[in-house]
Order: structure tokens, then sequence, then C-alpha cells
């Protein structure tokens, strides 16, 4: 009978050492947490809520490869626990393997089809693969079983952001901080919704809070520099760059967005200093040589410029918006057969790009063709007929600006000489 009474006290102080584990798992005490878990699972080799304790804590302390084995062996002893598979895809996605999380969310939503955190989770995947439209469903169907769900709100936010449909990003931020106010990271989705609707100083409201509780996330500051820049405060953008920069000197963006300024303002060895401090964090990236280019442009250095836009397109051959820029250098430096050849290439691949319609009717007009020159502006009217308000003043027509052919497409429009 004694021997019996010490086995159920045993048995009690077993169960109390994994509600203390859970307990110091739910204080962010993991290591306690992943000591209780693994003293209980000695005596428990096959309980799965210990395994599953064990492996979050193990995740949160970075061992990756105890967390995967303690995931592995769970899911043999209890192939059908949604929540099981539902934390192995969430360290899964954290380690890059997108599709083996994708599975995983999946069949934790078959046998859990309740489950919220699992539909915003698989929608944070799907986004990362690109799949944004299906992750704003699954967001959706987050907030259909948790309509209060800051998390659903705010990642539904991000999404509508990448999109480019600001305005109802703009709602889903407004509704995530509805029910928790001040997060800083709602908040600088706010302010980049904003800033997509052409709101800058109204998101810099929002970056400016968001920085207050988390002053040392680079991005905001980065964020915030762009909508400076953009409202021409350029030493304040400089300086959230420059701050983006000492929190992350990894930022390439930041890097690249504080050349430009540098460019703009005419200082051109701190443009450049910044780009080359951006190409040593990526190397292969075709921005870049690109932006070298123009502030290559700028100063004059024509041949420079055309060997950065080389380079750009060496790195990225797809790139229209270079192999119109090296159009526009080439016709700068009288090139103008292979000019013509850049804005036909761009064509080639897309009717979508009006400006190549209107460079090639520049060098036509360079050229005297007046015809061709003529055609070709109809068809950069055709996208924008503000193409044709720019050609009135654009000294590559002076030649064929009173041509009877040019005075017709300008129709009303007064010519100068």
């Amino acid at each position: 009978m004694e021997d019996e009474f010490d086995d159920y006290l045993d048995d009690e102080d077993d169960a109390e050492k994994l509600e203390l584990a859970q307990a110091a798992l739910d204080r962010g005490e993991d290591e306690t947490a992943l000591d209780l878990a693994e003293e209980y699972l000695e005596s428990y080799p096959l309980d799965i809520e210990a395994l599953n304790l064990c492996a979050v804590a193990a995740a949160n302390l970075d061992d990756e490869t105890k967390a995967l084995g303690l995931y592995r062996n769970a899911l043999r002893f209890d192939p059908k626990n949604g929540a099981i598979h539902h934390n192995y895809g969430v360290l899964l996605e954290r380690l890059g393997d997108l599709e083996a999380a994708l599975k995983h969310f999946r069949r934790s939503l078959e046998l859990q089809p309740d489950f919220p955190e699992a539909y915003i989770n698989l929608g944070n995947t799907l986004d990362e693969l690109g799949q944004t439209e299906e992750a704003l469903a699954m967001y959706d169907e987050a907030l259909r079983r948790l309509p209060d769900s800051p998390d659903a709100f705010y990642n539904k936010g991000y999404a509508l952001n990448r999109l480019g449909r600001y305005q109802e990003a703009v709602a889903s931020f407004l509704l995530a901080l509805e029910h928790n106010p001040g997060d800083a990271p709602s908040l600088n989705g706010l302010g980049y919704a904003l800033a997509g609707t052409g709101q800058d100083r109204e998101a810099l409201e929002h970056y400016r809070r968001a920085i207050a509780r988390e002053g040392d996330v680079a991005t905001y500051h980065y964020n915030c520099g762009l909508s400076l820049a953009r409202l021409g405060e350029e030493e304040e953008a400089l300086a959230e760059y420059r701050r983006a920069l000492e929190i992350d000197p990894e930022f390439f963006e930041a890097w690249v967005e504080l050349a430009n300024l540098h460019s703009q303002q005419e200082r051109y060895a701190e443009g450049l200093e910044a780009l080359a401090s951006a190409d040593r964090i990526e190397p292969e990236s075709p921005e870049t040589p690109f932006y070298r280019a123009l502030l290559l442009e700028k100063q004059g250095n024509l041949e420079a410029a055309l060997e950065e836009l080389e380079e750009s397109l060496r790195r990225d051959p797809e790139s229209v918006y270079t192999l119109n820029n090296k159009g526009n250098v080439l016709m700068d430096l009288g090139r103008l057969d292979e000019a013509l050849t850049c804005f036909d290439a761009i064509l080639g691949r897309t009717t979508r790009y009006p400006l190549a319609h209107y460079n090639r009717a520049c060098v036509l007009a360079r050229m005297g063709k007046v015809r061709e020159t003529v055609r070709a502006l109809s068809a950069a009217a055709a996208g924008d007929d503000r193409f044709l308000d720019d050609a009135l003043e654009d000294p590559d027509f002076a030649e064929i600006r009173r041509t009877p052919a040019f005075r017709r497409l300008l129709g009303g429009r007064k010519t100068v000489a």
C-alpha cells in the first residue's frame, strides 16, 4: 500500500514538473523549460505534450537540430496531431524550407480546421513564396474564426502593401492597431501604406511613433527616410538612412538610397562611396552599377556611365529600364544607330513601355526621319498623351517641329521655335 502511495506522489511530482516547464516557457525562460521538460521525458519518453514543449523551447534557443528531431519523434508517435504539424511548420518556415512548411500547415488545418494561427502562418508562407493573393485568402479565413486577431489584420496589411493595394492596407492596419494599440510593426506598416497613397506627411507621424517604441529597427528609420526624401527634407532623410545603417550596416537598400540622395545634392564622391558599400554587400546586384551610371551621367562622364550600364545588363539582361537608360546615354554620345537598337529591343519585349516609343522618336527626329518620328511619337502618345506636351519643347525635335506631319500630330498644341 505504501509503495502505491509513493508511486502516486511521484506521478504528481512529474505532472507538476511539466506544468512548471510550460509556465517557464510562457515566461520566456526557455532554458528552464527545456531542462524541466527533458527531465519529465526521462520518465515518459512518449509524452507528446512534453516532446512538443521541448521542441518549442529548443527552437527558441536556436537549437534547430534538436527541435527538428523532437518534432519528428512526436509525429512518429502521433501523426494526427495538428498542433505538432503546425509548430513543425513554423520551424521549417524559419529555416527557409517553405514547401515543407506549407505541407505541414495544410496538414495541421486538415486535422484542426478551426486553427486561426495555422491559417496565418500558412498565409505568411504563401506570401514568401510569392503567392500573395492566396495568402490574403488565408488571413481572411483566420479572421472568420477569430475576428479580433491583430496578427491576422497585421499580416493582411503587409500583403496588401506588397500588392500595392494601399487603401485596403490602411484599413487593415487601423484594425490591427484598434486591437493592439501602439504596436510598432503595425504603425510602420500603416506609415508605408499611407506613403503609398501619397500621404508622406501623415506617414511620418506613424513611422516616428513606431521608432519611439522600437528605435532599434532599421527598417522603420529607412522608411521614414524615404518619406522625408520625397518631401524634400533631405538632411533629415540622410540622418534616418545613416541611423538605419548604424543599426544594420548590411542594409543594401539604405546604402543605395543614401547614394541617390548624395547624387541629388551633387555630393558625388559620397554617393560613389555609398554605392561601393552596397556592392560589397550584394556584389552581383544590377542596382549598384545602374545607380552608379546615373551618378556618372550627372557628372557628364558618359563613357563611364555606359560601362556601368553594360555591367548592370550583364547582371540582369532582362531589365528594360537599364536598356532604356543605355539608349539615352548612347543618344547623348551621338551613337544614334546603337541607341535605336536599344529602344527597338525594348519594344520587342514589351509593348507596354511608351517611354521607349518616345525615346525612339527622339532618335529618329535627330536622324531627320519625319514620318517614322511621327509614327513613334504617336505610339508613345497612345500610351500617355503627355508625351506630346514633352515633344513641344524637347530639343531633339527642333529640326522637324515645323513640318506639317509633326504639326498635325500635335493638333492645337502650340509649338516653340
